[in-house]
């Protein structure tokens, strides 16, 4: 069996790539003695791994260039979004079997926390144009997700593409199958919950105590994206009634975290 995995954004393909997302899949076939390398878009970057293949974009809307890799199957890591229909589409007609993975919180505005949704999308237009281009453009923002946004045409073309859509988590999987009458019973048929997998090396070995130590990882100065305020209150809340614990962070730190 040979079962490769794709994302088409050309991401750095050294280590920290392959302890995750689609590069963490192409690792676990591997241990479980499957054929596997992982795919990105060029260009190619320092530091590469030797299981990273590298390609021109226009390949991965190609279904003969899928067809000449010769592999049963493939993860297709690109979100569900609209504008990777073409990729999904060629490796379908390339006669692939494709699992679309699809790495989201199910949070599809405007059909899930409306209220949360929207007030997220004025702070994050405010905060990035300021406070007289960012509520124009937050309105316009949200009659797009009210009109034409609403019918998610994008997504459901991808979605009809894949032979499996994997979720993460048991809520991102059903807010598509709750979605029923809007994505289709094709869709919600193929839906299936795959956690993602977990590197060895952070695998628990019990001869090692444990510490009463909390580590958050990510980009913090993406502050509506990884909701860091967020993070500030709970960690304010926990260390106040947990004593002793050590909180680690890393990322990317913005200043105000650091204060």
């Amino acid at each position: 069996m040979k079962w490769y995995t794709c994302t088409p954004v050309p991401f750095k393909g050294d280590h920290t790539f392959f302890s995750r997302d689609s590069g963490a899949f192409c690792k676990a076939f591997q241990r479980i003695g499957v054929e596997s390398r992982a795919i990105m878009p060029t260009p190619a970057q320092e530091g590469d791994d030797p299981d990273l293949i590298r390609t021109e974009y226009s390949n991965l809307e190609d279904s003969g260039w899928w067809k000449s890799l010769g592999i049963d199957g493939l993860v297709l890591y690109a979100w569900g979004m609209g504008k990777y229909t073409p990729v999904a589409r060629a490796v379908h007609e390339a006669g692939i079997y494709l699992v679309v993975y699809m790495d989201t919180s199910g949070l599809f505005y405007p059909w899930r926390y409306w209220k949360t949704l929207t007030r997220h999308i004025w702070n994050m237009e405010k905060n990035k144009r300021g406070s007289l281009k960012g509520p124009l453009f937050a309105c316009l923002r949200i009659i797009k997700y009210h009109t034409a946004g609403a019918l998610d045409w994008g997504r459901r073309k991808h979605l009809k593409m894949a032979d499996l859509i994997s979720f993460p988590s048991p809520p991102a999987l059903l807010s598509i199958l709750d979605l029923q009458w809007l994505y289709g019973k094709q869709i919600c048929e193929k839906l299936a919950l795959i956690p993602n997998p977990i590197p060895s090396q952070h695998i628990y070995e019990p001869e090692s105590p444990k510490r009463n130590l909390i580590i958050a990882v990510g980009r913090w100065d993406d502050f509506f994206q990884k909701n860091t305020k967020l993070l500030m209150r709970a960690l304010e809340i926990f260390v106040s009634r947990h004593t002793p614990w050590v909180v680690e962070i890393y990322g990317n730190i913005p200043l105000s975290l650091h204060d």
